[in-house]
């Protein structure tokens, strides 16, 4: 917020009275049904509204129009030392979201004071349906990096090579970002995301890069939400969430380089079908690499060409059922019946046997990975099927 804009006799704890017109001066765009007649905002209240992006900024105004049309709701908390004073914390998707709105009731108006982060509701939780969709930036700690068959061991030194503890941040700072599929708590999701953008921007010596964190509420409400982002009508809250950081993107001329593994290819499509309806101005200079894919991969890259969005490169391995499940169209019956049966190692087997955790090297190493790791059975299947291909196949 540009303090120039504000009098000497303004400061950030004045309360101020707007309109639909003047609003826009504080660079706050709220919604056209808003009760302008029955809220003030103090000036601290607006900066914080100013910073926020779309999706963030059209959640909390709903708060605040529920707190207008009914301040004493079960929502309101009152204030340990000040009874005049409210916090409202919603329960909307959730059962909690990320802000906390501190209001009083004075002279018939709800004088919106603050607008803070929840803080408690950041971060891992032992309860990892607790989490919340947010954005993490995520430093890199050492430089384990998966680049060819491991040990388990060794593997467990790549878990190590980015932070748990990583910040919570309301914009992407960073170069690169991903989305994270299902099944993913948050600690999993930072190292898992860090390896997959290593191999998919190999050179780029990633640093740090923002997560974009799809919580799990585990197997069933993952796949129905899955289910959901594959409907053309309304998309869940984390793909219009998504839409929303894209487009604060694109106003902020941000060239950055995504990955999407899994569900979080399905987010990523129905975030660009969202984005294209309320949005719709290109999105010059993001790139995506597409892993595990969840979403029919012709369908991404449709939507991903038409909003300009440079898919640079899908990786799948044919063992994989997940891709295979979710592109029917271009997958034979072969290739579906040779990946179910692996199913077993993506829904119970070790993260190095898993066709669909760790990034895809091609059948040579997957097949000297499974070797590896103890599981010849499963080995000498890869092996058997590289002999039928030829050498130029780029799978191998």
């Amino acid at each position: 917020m540009s303090w120039s804009k504000l009098n000497k006799t303004i400061n950030a704890h004045s309360v101020i009275p707007l309109d639909a017109l003047s609003c826009r001066d504080f660079g706050v765009k709220l919604p056209v049904n808003f009760p302008f007649s029955k809220a003030k905002f103090t000036c601290q209240a607006l900066a914080m509204l100013s910073q926020l992006n779309d999706y963030d900024l059209k959640m909390v105004c709903a708060d605040i129009i529920k707190i207008c049309a009914n301040p004493n709701a079960n929502n309101s908390i009152k204030h340990s030392r000040n009874p005049l004073r409210r916090l409202w914390r919603t329960k909307y998707p959730f059962r909690n979201y990320h802000f906390l709105i501190e209001y009083s009731l004075e002279n018939n108006f709800v004088n919106l004071n603050d607008v803070l982060f929840d803080k408690q509701l950041q971060g891992a939780k032992e309860n990892f349906a607790a989490e919340r969709t947010m954005l993490y930036e995520v430093k890199r700690l050492n430089s384990h990096s998966y680049n060819k068959a491991m040990e388990r061991e060794e593997i467990d030194e790549i878990k190590g090579s980015w932070q748990n503890d990583s910040t919570p941040t309301t914009q992407i700072k960073t170069q690169h970002a991903a989305v994270n599929g299902m099944q993913n708590e948050l600690n999993k999701a930072t190292w898992l995301m860090g390896t997959h953008l290593d191999r998919a921007y190999e050179g780029d010596g990633i640093k740090a890069y923002t997560l974009f964190h799809n919580p799990t509420d585990y197997t069933t409400l993952d796949l129905i939400e899955c289910a959901f982002d594959k409907r053309s009508s309304t998309k869940s809250h984390n793909a219009q969430h998504l839409a929303a950081v894209l487009a604060q993107n694109s106003q902020q001329g941000k060239q950055v380089k995504w990955l999407a593994h899994s569900q979080g290819a399905i987010i990523f499509c129905a975030a660009l079908e969202h984005y294209r309806i309320y949005y719709g101005k290109p999105l010059i200079g993001q790139q995506l690499a597409v892993h595990g894919s969840g979403s029919n991969v012709e369908r991404l890259k449709r939507i991903a060409h038409s909003m300009g969005v440079k898919v640079i490169a899908v990786r799948n391995n044919p063992y994989d059922f997940v891709p295979n499940l979710a592109d029917r169209s271009k997958i034979s019956a072969s290739s579906l019946v040779r990946s179910m049966k692996f199913k077993g190692l993506v829904t119970g087997g070790s993260v190095g046997e898993s066709p669909h955790t760790l990034p895809f090297l091609g059948l040579v190493t997957y097949a000297a990975q499974l070797e590896m790791l103890g599981n010849t059975e499963k080995a000498d299947i890869v092996k058997n099927f590289i002999k039928t291909l030829p050498p130029t196949d780029k799978r191998l």
